[in-house]
């Protein structure tokens, strides 16, 4: 019989879901606080669950630097959008074989804590998990507590189970059943259930949360989950249980296709989702001239954008740095060392996806001969394209910002340029590793702090946004596409298609409807990662979709650009310098090259997260994960 060793997944269950021994049920680790001073009354639990709000070792960031122990990369460095400027790329290991052996330490894959501190996705996931037990458990101890107080303690606590225990299975696959407090004298040695045996129950919270949340909530308290927040991470989550991937067992990854039935739920309870939103006083789509401002919100602004339906209003301290960190680069930030060169670079991969306006007026794929592209994209690339390229990446010679003075920047990422030579000759960075892009899509002229100081910098702020209303209407588009296999049919108890759903976020990106003659799989599938490009969702979907095999099958599958300046008269050594950032520079030629440090060996097992080949040794039913044996 084997041991019962406890010291990675299986003590974080331990320490954070237990409630029967005294150590843990009279002060526990984490908080500090007995149960009365938990259950002391509404605003005691209250305070309580609020600390995953609150605390920034909880809630899962999409910004900020260290964030779930990823160093200054995002998980954007996984998939096709971003090459990772930067030798200890966490990436690399992942996708250069050696994942299992760093499963308990790296990246968001472990939950090894750092320091005292719980850092990665996991980790977190099992804090956030333990707490919201303790509410659920023991919202009738509280004394003096209204119906409406109650429910809404409960709505919020099983929303946010059910979010953080989505964050366990998209990784992993299927999880044991985490519902109650354990005591430390229980047996933990649960059985893994398949992803749709977790799904099942994860629903049940959400359909809880649904029915206990209010519809919104005061001004002071916005930013909480509510019945529509609920109502679309309900949506979000079936989407997921229909995808290609979840339809496997615990010994099996294969593609056979999306589970029809499922797809339909998804589709129904987006279209609940569409419809609360579309009828709310705060919720809604914004549209085309707004749609820069998204993903920025006004320093002054305490609430969010009316697009935001499910995100984190608190920012971390260090939110500037990781700024810095993440997408500039000199001459627009005053670093010289590890934030003095942008870490996280678009990659051509990316900029492909938008699409071009072709003679028709219409806007076609660019692998598409209507398109026009191939005509120009030697000479021309960025014209006519989708409007969001603008919005969201940089491209070389392109106007970023001015000074003080009014002398216009441009940027100098293109070969030869002042950017290009910062980042490939800084200590920090890969040499060659480079794609001639910077983002755009979170950042500001103002920010650059060399020109405008804290002021400028401190125009906007990021907030990390889980769940935007233009994201339903994308889950409605391939919820019901692939419950029909019919871009225009419309699943039973729903009112719209999946071409209407598709063509509101297309009308509002400026762009017009799908043309004809287009896949609509593949069209749904582009806009997803145009649309939501860069806010943490595209390394899931090639998962669920199963596609990253095909996307990294070449030698070199992730690409930049190679734009050489021409018909200019500045020699070489004044691009080099810092000043040639106020050179207009207006012709180039352009080249593809392969990003050649940007490693991306996919297997079929990497598919889903191993877990850490000691646990799995320690307990007789915590099952591997296929093909990590």
């Amino acid at each position: 019989m084997k041991k019962y060793k406890i010291n990675w997944i299986w003590i974080i269950v331990l320490a954070l879901f237990s409630g029967s021994c005294e150590d843990y049920l009279d002060r526990s680790p984490d908080d500090g606080l007995s149960e009365d001073d938990v259950y002391k009354d509404y605003n005691s639990l209250l305070g309580f669950m609020d600390r995953i709000f609150l605390n920034d070792n909880i809630l899962i960031f999409t910004h900020n630097i260290n964030s779930y122990s990823n160093i200054y990369t995002t998980v954007g460095n996984l998939s096709d959008e971003y090459a990772a400027v930067r030798n200890d790329n966490p990436s690399n290991f992942v996708n250069a074989g050696n994942w299992l052996e760093n499963a308990g330490t790296r990246f968001e894959i472990g939950c090894k804590s750092d320091g005292a501190n719980f850092k990665s996705a996991i980790s977190r996931a099992y804090t956030g998990l333990r707490i919201v037990n303790r509410v659920i458990d023991g919202a009738d101890k509280v004394q003096s507590i209204t119906e409406d107080q109650k429910k809404k303690l409960l709505g919020q606590a099983h929303f946010l189970r059910a979010y953080f225990y989505f964050e366990l299975i998209k990784r992993y696959g299927g999880m044991p059943v985490f519902d109650q407090l354990w005591g430390a004298s229980d047996n933990f040695d649960f059985a893994r259930n398949t992803y749709q045996g977790s799904n099942t129950w994860m629903q049940t919270d959400l359909d809880k949360a649904i029915e206990y949340l209010p519809p919104s909530w005061p001004p002071e308290e916005h930013g909480r989950p509510d019945k529509v927040s609920a109502m679309a991470l309900k949506a979000m989550t079936q989407l997921y249980a229909a995808s290609p991937l979840m339809q496997n067992d615990l010994t099996t990854i294969e593609n056979n296709g999306y589970g029809k039935e499922l797809a339909a739920e998804a589709a129904r309870s987006a279209q609940q989702a569409i419809d609360a939103i579309e009828s709310h006083q705060y919720y809604r789509l914004m549209n085309h001239d707004e749609y820069r401002s998204i993903q920025l919100m006004p320093n002054t602004n305490q609430f969010a954008q009316p697009e935001y339906l499910w995100f984190l209003r608190w920012h971390p301290a260090n939110w500037s740095a990781f700024v810095r960190a993440q997408w500039l680069t000199q001459p627009y930030d005053d670093k010289t060392g590890a934030e003095g060169t942008p870490y996280n670079a678009p990659t051509q991969n990316m900029v492909d996806l938008f699409e071009r306006k072709g003679t028709d007026g219409k806007y076609y794929p660019i692998t598409d001969s209507r398109s026009g592209y191939g005509a120009v994209m030697s000479t021309d690339p960025y014209t006519d394209r989708d409007p969001r390229l603008a919005n969201n990446i940089l491209v070389p010679g392109e106007q970023w910002g001015q000074d003080m003075q009014g002398v216009p920047y441009y940027v100098t990422t293109y070969s030869g340029g002042y950017s290009e030579y910062f980042i490939t000759t800084n200590q920090f960075t890969n040499a060659s590793q480079q794609t001639g892009y910077m983002c755009k899509k979170f950042i500001w002229p103002e920010a650059s702090t060399p020109l405008f100081g804290a002021t400028g910098f401190d125009k906007y702020r990021l907030v990390s946004v889980y769940i935007r209303v233009s994201q339903v209407y994308l889950d409605m588009a391939e919820a019901s596409y692939e419950a029909t296999g019919s871009e225009d049919a419309v699943v039973s108890g729903c009112t719209m298609s999946a071409r209407a759903a598709l063509n509101k976020i297309r009308v509002r990106a400026g762009i017009g409807e799908l043309p004809g003659g287009v896949d609509f799989r593949e069209a749904y599938r582009r806009e997803r990662a145009v649309e939501l490009m860069f806010e943490g969702h595209r390394w899931y979907d090639i998962r669920r979709w199963m596609i990253a095999e095909d996307l990294f099958k070449a030698d070199y599958p992730i690409m930049g650009v190679k734009a050489t300046p021409l018909n200019h008269t500045y020699t070489d050594a004044q691009l080099r310098n810092a000043n040639a950032c106020k050179y207009k520079l207006t012709d180039f030629s352009y080249e593809y090259v392969p990003v050649t440090t940007a490693v991306r060996t996919f297997n079929k097992r990497n598919y889903w997260y191993p877990l850490p080949m000691d646990e799995v040794a320690a307990l007789d039913n915590l099952q591997q994960n296929p093909y990590w044996n």
